[in-house]
C-alpha cells in the first residue's frame, strides 16, 4: 500500500514585507509571497535574484585560509613542485577536479590528480594513497570536495607534505591541521554565502589565483563548475545562481568538450 501524502502549506510571508517587495520591483504578491518565503527580503536581494551577475560573486578572499592557500600554491608553482588534486569520484568532485587541475595546468603548474576507487577505498582521504603519493615526490596535495573530516589521517602526514583541504561538507568540531582549510562552513569562517557545492568552493580558489596574476582564465570552465553545482543538489541562490546560470550560458554558446560529448 502506498503511503498517504499530505500538503503542509508553508505559513505566508510577512504581509508588510510582501507588500514592499511587491511594490519595489512591480512584481505580483503571490511571487513576493514566495520570495519572502525563501528568505529573500529586501530588494536588493530579490533584484540579485532575478539578476544573477558574475560581477556580484564575493571576494574569495573573505573565507578564511584562503590567503594561506593562494600563497602556498604560488609558492609551489613558483618552485615547480609537484602538486597533486585528490578529488572524489562523484560529480560534484570530479568537476572540481577537473576545474583545478585545468586552472592550475594553464598557470604552467606541475600538476596531476587522483580520485579514489569508490569500492576499494570508498569516499575521503586515503592514508595508504596518501603514502604512495608522497613516496611519488608530492609536494603539495589540494584536497577537492573532500578531507574536511579526515583528521587523522592528516596528523599522520602533516610532517611529511602539505595539504590545502578544499570542502563544503560540515565542519566537525576537530579540523585536520592542514596547511590551510578552506570550508565556508568552518564555525570562525566569515564567508556570507554557505551553500557552495565541492566544485563552487575549487572555483573561488581558482577566483583567488586568477586575482593575483592576469587573464580570465577562471572564467573559462564556468560550464563544468555549473555542472557539479546542479549535480550536488545545493540550493540555487547566492553565488550558486550566479554561478549556473553563467554556465549554462557557457553550455549553449562554447561547452566544454566532454559536456559538448554528453549532451551529443
Amino acid at each position: 500500500m502506498s503511503a498517504e501524502k499530505r500538503w503542509v502549506l508553508k505559513e505566508q510571508g510577512e504581509p508588510a514585507k510582501v507588500a514592499r517587495l511587491a511594490t519595489a520591483l512591480e512584481i505580483p504578491p503571490v511571487l513576493a509571497n514566495l520570495l519572502v518565503q525563501r528568505g529573500i527580503e529586501t530588494e536588493e536581494e530579490a533584484w540579485q535574484f532575478f539578476n544573477p551577475k558574475l560581477e556580484n560573486l564575493h571576494d574569495p578572499f573573505l573565507m578564511k585560509d584562503m590567503d594561506v592557500a593562494v600563497e602556498r600554491l604560488n609558492k609551489a608553482m613558483g618552485k615547480k613542485e609537484r602538486i597533486l588534486i585528490y578529488g572524489d569520484y562523484d560529480v560534484d568532485g570530479i568537476t572540481a577536479t577537473s576545474v583545478l587541475y585545468r586552472f592550475l595546468k594553464k598557470l604552467g603548474a606541475d600538476v596531476t590528480y587522483y580520485i579514489p576507487e569508490r569500492q576499494s577505498e570508498g569516499y575521503g582521504l586515503n592514508l595508504e594513497a596518501l603514502e604512495h603519493l608522497i613516496e611519488q615526490g608530492t609536494a603539495l596535495v589540494i584536497t577537492v570536495d573532500c578531507g574536511i573530516s579526515s583528521y587523522d589521517i592528516v596528523e599522520a602526514v602533516r610532517d611529511r607534505i602539505d595539504m590545502i583541504i578544499t570542502d563544503h561538507h560540515t565542519a566537525p568540531d576537530m579540523i585536520p591541521r592542514a596547511k590551510a582549510v578552506i570550508n565556508h562552513k568552518q564555525k570562525d569562517c566569515p564567508y556570507k554565502d554557505k551553500n557552495l557545492s565541492g566544485v563552487g568552493v575549487a572555483f573561488k580558489l581558482c577566483q583567488a589565483l586568477w586575482l593575483t596574476k592576469t587573464g580570465e582564465w577562471y572564467l573559462d570552465d564556468l560550464d563544468i563548475v555549473a555542472l557539479g553545482t546542479v549535480a550536488d543538489v545545493v540550493p540555487l541562490v547566492g553565488e550558486n545562481r550566479i554561478i549556473v546560470k553563467a554556465g549554462l550560458e557557457k553550455m549553449n554558446s562554447q561547452p566544454n568538450l566532454g559536456i559538448k560529448k554528453l549532451i551529443d
